[in-house]
């Protein structure tokens, strides 16, 4: 079911495509999920590990084997023969091999490709995760810089408005020609914030394109949703997340079982290996006898094995070393993995509540220094205040709408590497 409406949501998104319709956070995701190679590659490399299931399961599988041969042998003239002789042999056969014993070997070799394909299962996750984060954090990049150039274009807008209305007033010679030098200044380096802000946003759009695994000319176009602050959770509650759901630290458990399967496999080394075979043959001079009569010509054989090398080496003492200390520095590499999550955990749930603060904060200064700008204008029309004093409640205004812009879709972002450290994405 899952399948299906992933399919039709796929669907739908090609054809918003083709309609040149905006995409949302959502659909840019699906098309990255569809799109991306780097998923397609590890799913393959799924597939692969589904058939090293199989491959290590056949192990305990019987052998069986059926053949049949044709031999002709020739004898030249000798002191008993006067003349040469041909001989024709024919025969049919089957066996059957089983492996009894060896040390759990074949047993612990199917729990590792069981384990390996869990392995592969979670990576395949953790690349999924990562990739909707890359596009996520894309998303909102680009939304920050597009924004910013609203800001931007509305600077411009009111230094060319305040630019015009300081030309007129020194015409009328209300103003010194300072003053329109520095409106001049201040528009000009607006009209250049802008074209700057401009080639941001098409980087920026470039490099979303690119974590979704299209091409540059690709076209496309996305829509923002109703900006939505972030979640904040408790300290205990997100560590306590992210040590049950983290898929790095899932993936080192897993690695870390794989190596304890691969020291009991080097230990099965140290066990004798029994087998057991069972054959069938029939057969003789001439061809009818590989099939009648069923109670003639015919030979079976058992067989049970029971082997131990007794010594290769010091091949098997190494191995089994070896073996046992890679299995032993996973334990290490799981603490120091669960001291960087906690680490990363606790600042990010600093940084996210330090930029909800900052929103607040900078809402604030906007309406202040819209009404400071306001003000100053007010105060320049009737020359109680200076050109100076109005360019620089423009220049307030703008920073303070920048930075709110910056600090609200940063929080954003950081907010998907928190679920991307939590596991929840």
């Amino acid at each position: 079911m899952r399948r299906i409406v992933l399919i039709l949501i796929l669907i739908l998104t090609g054809d918003l495509l083709a309609q040149g319709q905006a995409l949302t956070l959502n659909e840019c995701i699906q098309l990255a999920i569809q799109k991306h190679p780097l998923l397609h590659q590890r799913q393959l490399e799924l597939e692969s590990a589904q058939q090293g299931l199989k491959l290590a399961a056949s192990a305990r599988l019987p052998q069986i084997g059926i053949s049949t041969a044709y031999q002709q042998s020739t004898q030249g003239k000798n002191e008993v023969l006067t003349k040469a002789r041909s001989d024709n042999s024919y025969s049919i056969s089957w066996d059957v091999r089983q492996n009894i014993y060896n040390g759990g070997i074949v047993r612990n070799r199917i729990k590792l490709a069981q384990n390996t394909y869990r392995q592969l299962s979670q990576q395949t996750s953790i690349t999924r995760q990562q990739l909707i984060a890359e596009v996520t954090e894309k998303f909102y990049t680009f939304f920050k810089h597009q924004e910013l150039l609203k800001v931007y274009q509305l600077a411009a807008q009111n230094s060319q408005e305040q630019l015009k209305k300081t030309d007129e007033m020194y015409r009328l010679g209300k103003v010194a020609k300072k003053d329109l030098y520095k409106a001049q200044v201040r528009e000009g380096n607006d009209r250049l914030n802008v074209v700057r802000q401009e080639a941001q946003v098409k980087l920026a759009l470039d490099d979303l394109k690119k974590s979704i695994g299209v091409p540059a000319e690709y076209p496309l176009t996305v829509q923002e949703e109703v900006y939505q602050l972030p979640q904040l959770m408790s300290r205990e509650e997100a560590i306590k997340r992210a040590l049950e759901n983290n898929p790095n630290l899932q993936v080192l458990h897993l690695g870390q079982e794989s190596a304890r399967l691969n020291y009991q496999i080097a230990r099965g080394d140290l066990k004798p290996v029994v087998n057991a075979s069972f054959g069938y043959s029939r057969g003789g001079s001439e061809f009818n006898r590989l099939y009648t009569p069923f109670d003639k010509w015919w030979n079976t054989a058992l067989t049970v094995n029971l082997s131990y090398p007794l010594f290769q080496g010091f091949y098997r003492k190494a191995n089994i070393q070896q073996k046992y200390l890679e299995y032993q520095t996973y334990d290490d590499q799981i603490q120091q993995q669960r001291l960087e999550l906690i680490n990363r955990v606790d600042n990010l749930l600093t940084t996210l509540r330090t930029y909800t603060e900052m929103i607040a904060i900078n809402e604030l200064n906007i309406a202040s220094a819209e009404e400071d700008l306001r003000l100053q204008q007010e105060m320049y029309r009737l020359n109680s205040a200076t050109l100076l004093e109005v360019l620089d409640a423009q220049v307030a205004l703008t920073r303070a709408q920048g930075e709110l812009i910056s600090i609200k879709y940063d929080a954003k972002i950081a907010e998907v590497q928190l679920a991307l450290l939590l596991g929840t994405l």
